[in-house]
């Protein structure tokens, strides 16, 4: 039985990383957690919801089609202000530029406008 060889993993600076060039991928990830010592439903620990909806994962790339990756992400349903939260949360902690911030808005609300008038042809 042979093993596999795992190639040495090793932090980067983001300058070398810009500077890896075209046949490379950038991938990053913030986890992000709000504990609520409330109950849901008035009767349901909210640690157990916490648990499952409190622990996120942002993909903060945008892939070559410039749909997949963050634009998608922000394409799903967020509870109350929570997407608004997440963006200015990305600003004001300079870990997205706004441009990007933007762009990424604009192919997510694109994306749920051609979900929409799938569901909802238009009415003659």
């Amino acid at each position: 039985m042979s093993s596999a060889v795992v190639p040495e993993l090793k932090r980067i600076s983001r300058e070398e990383a810009m500077r890896l060039g075209p046949g490379w991928s950038h991938s990053c990830h913030a986890m992000l957690y709000a504990a609520n010592p409330g109950q849901l439903f008035g009767r349901i620990p909210m640690r157990f919801s916490v648990l499952v909806l409190g622990l996120v994962r942002v993909p903060l790339y945008t892939q070559k089609d410039r749909v997949g990756g963050f634009p998608n992400f922000l394409s799903n349903a967020f509870v109350s202000t929570a997407k608004c939260q997440l963006l200015f949360a990305l600003k004001v902690l300079n870990m997205m530029p706004q441009e990007k911030l933007a762009e990424a808005m604009a192919a997510a609300t694109e994306k749920q406008k051609k979900a929409l008038e799938k569901l909802l042809p238009a009415s003659s």
